[in-house]
């Protein structure tokens, strides 16, 4: 492709990739191009997710309004947990079990590499599990 002077089509108006609703809330998935996803996350208090973790991906959250705990489970099975509140900033690696459990009703704006279902894996069903820490 030849931009010696510069870019000449105007790129599309997109619409957001994914609107889903889960039994925690719903996630809006608004775009997901060049290996990075970001998505808005809307919880209802006093629920949780599943505890999951990732081989590759790497997800990074902004706690855009709301109080969320954070469970981990780190190290041989230890369970701990981080409280994140309005305007905090976490980072999930690769391996590091995690499941988010809304204190109020809260909204996560994730930034991620790109979404594969295939690489979350479950751990701890949220509909079911009782988080205690060590």
């Amino acid at each position: 492709m030849d931009n010696k002077y510069g870019i000449t089509n105007i790129p599309p108006v997109a619409k957001v990739v994914k609107n889903e609703s889960k039994y925690w809330g719903d996630m809006v998935t608004l775009f997901d191009r060049l290996d990075v996803s970001v998505k808005l996350i809307h919880m209802n208090a006093n629920t949780q997710s599943s505890m999951e973790y990732h081989v590759h991906k790497r997800e990074s959250y902004y706690i855009q309004s709301g109080a969320l705990r954070l469970g981990l489970r780190v190290g041989r099975g230890s369970n701990t947990s981080v409280i994140l509140r309005q305007g905090d900033v976490y980072h999930i690696e690769p391996g590091l079990m995690h499941m988010r459990m809304a204190l109020e009703d809260t909204v996560i704006i994730e930034l991620s590499t790109t979404d594969d279902d295939s690489d979350s894996h479950i751990v701890e069903d949220g509909k079911t599990y009782k988080f205690v820490e060590n």
